[in-house]
């Protein structure tokens, strides 16, 4: 009796030993990242396990190539950033200017808000700048205009201070002729919209 009390902790103590030995083996076998669903081609790896080959996903690919947009943005490489999440060209403000603005400009505005502004603008590299007056419902009223150029696009605010009225207009510029479109806002939260077309006077 006192001989099978002592061979029962050897026994236990070679059960724990085998099952910590199986628990070894399953948990080298285990691969937590491991898919067979989600397999892309270029992507996948194969390691042995006990009797069976086991197939997984690499977790640093890029299968949807968004990885270069993931990084931080480069201030010194800003437009690049924009070409890439864009898709299209950037229009940098900085390019050589090909188009004088300089002189007077008719504005012939139609849509909701319709008139006519007669325009005095001044240039200095991509800015434009300067003063006019705009005939509306026949009324006359004072603006100031400022803007910029990039390419062949003239990106111009005009604001009428007295009623305190926003002109927010985009024009392609060919030779001696301005189209395009325009929004208004006023302070009480009203919007129009409208096309201009205009032409340098002498």
């Amino acid at each position: 009796m006192i001989k099978m009390k002592a061979k029962y902790p050897l026994a236990r103590g070679a059960l724990m030993i085998c099952l910590m030995a199986s628990l070894f083996m399953l948990a080298q076998a285990y691969d937590p990242l491991g898919s067979d669903i989600f397999l892309m081609p270029g992507e996948s790896r194969a390691i042995s396990g006990q009797d069976n080959i086991k197939t997984y996903i690499d977790p640093n690919a890029d299968p949807l190539s968004i990885d270069p947009l993931m990084r931080p943005i480069d201030p010194q490489h800003s437009a690049e950033y924009l070409d890439k999440i864009s898709g299209r060209e950037y229009l940098s403000p900085f390019v050589q200017i090909t188009q004088d603005l300089r002189g007077n400009w008719r504005l012939n505005l139609y849509g909701s808000l319709p008139g006519t502004v007669d325009l005095t603008l001044v240039q200095n590299k991509d800015a434009v700048f300067g003063r006019g007056m705009l005939t509306s419902f026949g009324t006359t009223k004072d603006l100031s205009a400022s803007g910029w150029t990039a390419k062949d696009v003239l990106y111009l605010d005009m604001v009428d201070m007295q009623n305190m009225m926003l002109y927010r207009c985009t024009l392609t510029m060919s030779e001696d002729n301005l189209s395009g479109s325009f929004n208004a806002y006023d302070a009480q939260g009203g919007a129009w919209s409208g096309t201009i077309q205009g032409s340098r006077q002498a």
